[in-house]
């Protein structure tokens, strides 16, 4: 009996199957990228030198890429970066200082778009004292990132206006960026927080802020270059957000702040928002709406889907890489990579014998490919530094416990071992003990991939990554001095 319903079945998928095919082909030789075509990236040499900022070592070349990783991947990534701030390399410079390309993914566009807000907004109200990135972190910043991305989410989904229109829950999440990481809610004139003297018109942050035309006469360079990294849908390639690709993509339309925004002739590349790539890179597929931008490319095929970035480079340092390589710096080039990555935590073997669940299989192909990448990364890593060059050094959760043979506790009560660890490195942060780095290790890798974070969680995740710039100062100070 069960021998003549499987075969039904099968006669049914073969006529539906069949049936579906067409018999007509329509040649197309539109594609924007034919196979084996290179994808657009950033072609550093349209732009001024990030090496003019004032005080810049010339000699040296620094990129940080940034990992996807939603509230964890930013809190260690901005924990790295104070970690750098504390690291002096001289009287008057520290590590942060020397970061000219910075490429982030999905959760790390969150970290280094808080430097970038910090950063113009110190500019923006003309600050007589130097800039620090953790005097920020205290009054901004660690508020900013606490801040739950989910109910701007889940609010968008209830929104009866978006129902009838084509904003969606992914435009209530580039306008919360805008807000909160990129500061614009902040430096509104309504903003009765700040002195009366400081509230002047705003504006969003835009390409143009971070990538200074060539040929521009008054522009200066003033911030690092940042490239938000997502995928293009269609095509799965990577999408750095820099005007040059935008120009190459004849991209001409975006939504920002929950407006549609259309050219009917070229765009500007240079007034993209930021806030638009940040949001593009962390389009997590199915669970938040991809980033629609309109293009002049195709004269049917208007709109580009970008998703989230972590589905072609969940690192960022490929971006980073290239840029990199086209740098004309004298002695040496450096990418520092933050990978807050959690994936050391998945165990390789089963409890069950049966066959896994086809909904759980199904689950696991959308990051199928990240994971099978980063299975060779470190590999290719010290492989493309030899061929170019290029010095990588590696933050991750991994470096706290390199060498220790302490072993792990059974288990972990967090409302115990979070308050204590988080006691002791702010008390010093090099009197940990190895089985105290275990418990660390587990504490932090243990914290979700999520647009939410609670209180412990963050400060967790800030102190640790401080302490990961500890254990690798020495190394950090070699290759940006020699």
């Amino acid at each position: 009996m069960t021998y003549y319903i499987k075969t039904y079945f099968y006669l049914i998928f073969v006529v539906v199957f069949a049936g579906s095919c067409a018999n007509v082909i329509y040649p197309d030789r539109s594609q924007f990228q034919k196979d084996g075509e290179p994808v657009p990236t950033v072609t550093l040499n349209k732009y001024k030198s990030v090496q003019e900022r004032p005080e810049q070592n010339e000699k040296v070349a620094v990129a940080l890429s940034i990992s996807g990783g939603g509230s964890r991947a930013a809190n260690l990534g901005v924990g790295i970066m104070l970690g750098l701030e504390q690291l002096k390399l001289s009287n008057t410079r520290n590590a942060l200082q020397e970061i000219d390309y910075i490429s982030t993914v999905s959760g790390g566009g969150f970290a280094g778009g808080s430097y970038i807000g910090a950063l113009y907004n110190h500019y923006y109200y003309n600050r007589s004292i130097e800039f620090k990135l953790s005097d920020y972190w205290k009054t901004n910043i660690q508020e900013h990132l606490a801040h739950s991305y989910v109910s701007d989410l889940v609010k968008a989904n209830f929104h009866p206006w978006y129902w009838f229109t084509f904003i969606d829950d992914g435009d209530a999440l580039e306008k919360a960026i805008d807000d909160h990481v990129l500061f614009y809610k902040y430096r509104n004139s309504k903003n009765k927080k700040l002195p009366k003297d400081e509230r002047k018109k705003n504006r969003s942050i835009t390409l143009g802020d971070l990538f200074i035309d060539k040929d521009s006469i008054n522009k200066k360079v003033i911030f690092p270059m940042m490239v938000a990294n997502g995928s293009t849908l269609d095509k799965m390639a990577i999408f750095p957000f820099a005007p040059d690709v935008m120009e190459d993509y004849q991209i001409a339309g975006y939504s920002h702040r929950l407006k549609n925004i259309k050219n009917k002739n070229k765009m500007n590349p240079y007034e993209l928002p930021l806030a638009v790539g940040i949001k593009a890179s962390g389009s997590f597929p199915v669970l938040i709406s991809n980033t629609t931008l309109m293009s002049h490319y195709h004269p049917e095929r208007k709109y580009l889907h970008v998703i989230d970035g972590a589905m072609t480079d969940n690192l960022g340092y490929e971006t980073a890489m290239d840029i990199l390589k086209q740098d004309d710096a004298v002695k040496s080039k450096v990418l520092f990579i933050v990978d807050a990555d959690n994936a050391g935590m998945r165990p390789t073997f089963s409890k069950k014998q049966n066959a896994a669940f086809s909904m759980k299989v199904y689950g696991r192909l959308a990051s199928s490919g990240l994971d099978a990448r980063r299975n060779t990364l470190t590999k290719e890593l010290l492989s493309v530094g030899k061929e170019t060059g290029i010095v990588p050094i590696y933050f991750s959760f991994n470096v706290l416990i390199e060498g220790n043979e302490a072993v792990p506790p059974p288990s972990i009560d967090v409302d115990e071992q979070a308050p204590r660890m988080i006691a002791k490195m702010k008390e010093d942060m090099d009197a940990l003990t190895p089985l105290d780095m275990q418990v660390l290790y587990e504490l932090v890798t243990n914290v979700g991939t999520k647009y939410t974070i609670e209180d412990y969680e963050q400060e967790l995740l800030i102190l640790t990554g401080q302490k990961i710039v500890r254990m690798k100062q020495d190394e950090i100070i070699k290759v940006l001095t020699k």
